[in-house]
């Protein structure tokens, strides 16, 4: 009898402390899980990264194109005849795409260029905000 009750003892102390560690592990990880959610990015809707405005397709090119230099993103490539510019935010590519509905309206999408919607949605906020902001503003050409 004594051999079961000290066999007993042991196993209830053994599943008490096996049972504490687990509960700590699992805490450590759901603190882990909560911390990468709060870092990781935010996802998109593409709703939200297309407009329209009433501006003739020149003018919102360039305003895109300030817009980029103006919230301090990095342009990688531009296309002015097809209305394509390529930047970096956050460490990702994207692409805006200028498109010409008719003499006085225009679309402007934002793309990332891996086609995944898992970034800031400020990123394209900025961009039309800039556009807004800089709406009236006219666009004049530089002689050098």
């Amino acid at each position: 009898m004594n051999i079961k009750k000290i066999f007993t003892a042991v196993l209830i102390i053994y599943l008490s402390l096996v049972s504490g560690f687990y509960a700590k592990t699992f805490a450590k990880e759901d603190e882990l899980e909560a911390a990468y959610a709060q870092t990781a990015a935010q996802y998109t809707n593409y709703r939200d990264c297309i407009k329209l405005y009433k501006l003739p397709f020149e003018k919102l090119f360039y305003l895109a194109l300030s817009s980029i230099e103006g919230s301090k993103f990095e342009l990688l490539e531009i296309q002015s005849r097809n209305g394509y510019i390529v930047f970096k935010a956050e460490d990702k590519e994207f692409l805006i795409s200028v498109y010409k509905k008719d003499k006085s309206s225009t679309f402007i999408k934002i793309t990332p260029c891996d086609n995944s919607y898992y970034f800031s949605p400020q990123i394209p906020q900025k961009i039309f905000n800039y556009i807004v902001a800089h709406y009236n503003n006219e666009v004049k050409e530089l002689k050098f």
